[in-house]
């Protein structure tokens, strides 16, 4: 029996998980805040301080999983190896987490109010500064996203996870839980007549999202089923071997086919409910089963990623003839 990848586990699949979330998050509320500015103030807020908070835990996770968490807090001082996407990732992080942190202080009236009275020109450049952060951190956000898959493919010893596809996916898996989570505010805490075409906007994102991430999935599972031996065993591993079940219950069917259909019922219903707020248990039970299937991605592929070595040739013959039996 092929024994799963346990090096990384529970605290890097967080990481991949909450640091995809916040560059999401981060991204929706900073095109909300360039769009419509000076509108939707709950639901940029609660989006800004979700990012701040999942990119810190995210980090926390990260560098508690290795042997010196204190030297890794500190890589970004590194200038050894500047090639090094373990380098290059820290100081990404490091200044991302800082413009998150200050857009937040910016975002929150009671905070800034209490920046512009310790400077007064913070008080009278708040609008600008926010404007600022926002188009700085739309970049971050998705160098951020891009690189939680990044992290994974620049293991050479891991042939599922070396391909282009896997930070493709983990992108768009960010942005999707990245919208979900902001949509739960704007259904929640948004009451005005005009919040019904945010919610709107937002629903037509999750249809589109989820599509883009359905179809890089289906291309990232049939380039590893068409690639070497190596590939197929650990992809085989996702299909039909012992992570199927999570895989097929709450990747595909919880988080990716139930978001869907959440926002095609509120996409389809808006035009009867224009005057009225729409129901936020279909939005909130939609973003709960994106948030669901964007963890257990994230720890599926983790699971699955084998090492090279791993693969014996009498594994690799027991895999290809279940899939003989089966086809």
């Amino acid at each position: 029996m092929v024994e799963l990848q346990t090096t990384w586990s529970w605290l890097p699949a967080i990481y991949l998980f909450l640091g995809g979330l916040s560059a999401g998050a981060f991204l929706t509320v900073s095109i909300l805040r360039l769009v419509k500015p000076d509108r939707f103030k709950k639901t940029v807020t609660g989006g800004v301080w979700t990012a701040v908070a999942a990119l810190a835990i995210g980090l926390l996770a990260l560098v508690s999983e290795v042997e010196k968490p204190f030297q890794a807090m500190i890589l970004f001082k590194s200038f050894v190896n500047g090639s090094s996407w373990m380098t290059i990732g820290a100081w990404l992080l490091l200044v991302t987490f800082v413009v998150f942190v200050l857009s937040a202080l910016f975002t929150t009236d009671k905070l800034a109010d209490w920046l512009g009275k310790v400077c007064k020109p913070f008080g009278r450049a708040r609008a600008g500064i926010n404007k600022v952060l926002a188009i700085v951190g739309i970049p971050c956000s998705l160098a951020v996203a891009a690189y939680t898959g990044v992290l994974l493919s620049a293991v050479p010893a891991i042939p599922l996870w070396g391909t282009w596809l896997l930070p493709a996916l983990f992108t768009v898996s960010a942005l999707d839980t990245g919208v979900a989570a902001v949509s739960v505010f704007a259904a929640v805490l948004e009451k005005d007549e005009d919040a019904h075409g945010l919610r709107t906007a937002l629903e037509w994102t999750v249809l589109c999202l989820v599509a883009i991430e359905a179809v890089v999935l289906a291309a990232f599972l049939t380039t590893m089923q068409g690639s070497g031996a190596d590939e197929v065993l650990a992809s085989g591993l996702l299909v039909s071997g012992p992570l199927s079940m999570q895989f097929w219950a709450l990747v595909v069917a919880v988080g990716l086919v139930g978001p869907f259909l959440a926002a095609l019922v509120q996409v389809a219903t808006a035009k009867r409910k224009k005057d009225a707020a729409l129901v936020p248990a279909v939005p909130v039970g939609g973003a709960a089963c994106a948030l669901v299937g964007g963890f257990t991605l994230r720890f599926l592929v983790l699971a699955a990623g084998l090492h090279a070595a791993l693969v014996s040739p009498a594994a690799l013959q027991a895999v290809q003839g279940v899939l003989l039996f089966v086809s």
